[in-house]
């Protein structure tokens, strides 16, 4: 396999006005949502574990602005920002994690189990590597289907570590998804 890095040709002056501030806005609206999550941790309404991504919403917001509706997105146990980024409301993320009816799995996921179809996000998962065959799997469905949708799957470079990593960038270069 060859990876070839190009360099990058897009300036900050190719991206209007409107959507640097709509994406600074998201951002913020996801530093909000961490914060308050980790609040409700300290006071003991969020069962379990909760993992944040604080200073990491620059990466939910730009990814989120690049998909399509239709799109795919699969996480780690970290996810709270790329649910909220694709679309999901504060209320049902807040909801699920805290284990209340109004949440996106009416309360049954949790942090590390966040899904909001509706709006492209496949889920989190709380093993670390399990989601990349699904999310292989998932652009697999897309190219054989050839709808054009993206599967995009986040994960930690602990993750390069587990045979499923290994697995399923073995088979997305085999299929050139």
């Amino acid at each position: 396999m060859t990876i070839v890095a190009k360099k990058a040709t897009r300036r900050n002056d190719d991206i209007g006005e409107e959507t640097r501030l709509r994406l600074y806005r998201l951002q913020q609206e996801i530093r909000q949502l961490e914060k308050r999550a980790y609040d409700l941790f300290l006071q003991n309404l969020i069962k379990g574990t909760s993992h944040l991504a604080i200073g990491q919403e620059a990466i939910a917001a730009g990814f989120a602005a690049a998909m399509k509706p239709d799109d795919w997105t699969f996480c780690t146990y970290r996810g709270h920002a790329h649910t909220l980024a694709r679309g999901a409301s504060m209320t049902g993320v807040l909801g699920e994690l805290m284990g209340r009816d109004c949440g996106l799995l009416r309360g049954k996921g949790g942090s590390m189990h966040l899904t909001d179809v509706e709006h492209g996000a496949m889920g989190s998962y709380a093993i670390i590597g399990a989601h990349l065959p699904i999310a292989m799997g998932a652009a697999w469905s897309a190219a054989y289907r050839q709808s054009g949708q993206v599967a995009t799957c986040f994960f930690g470079d602990g993750t390069t570590n587990i045979g499923a990593f290994h697995e399923a960038l073995s088979m997305a270069a085999t299929w050139k998804l």
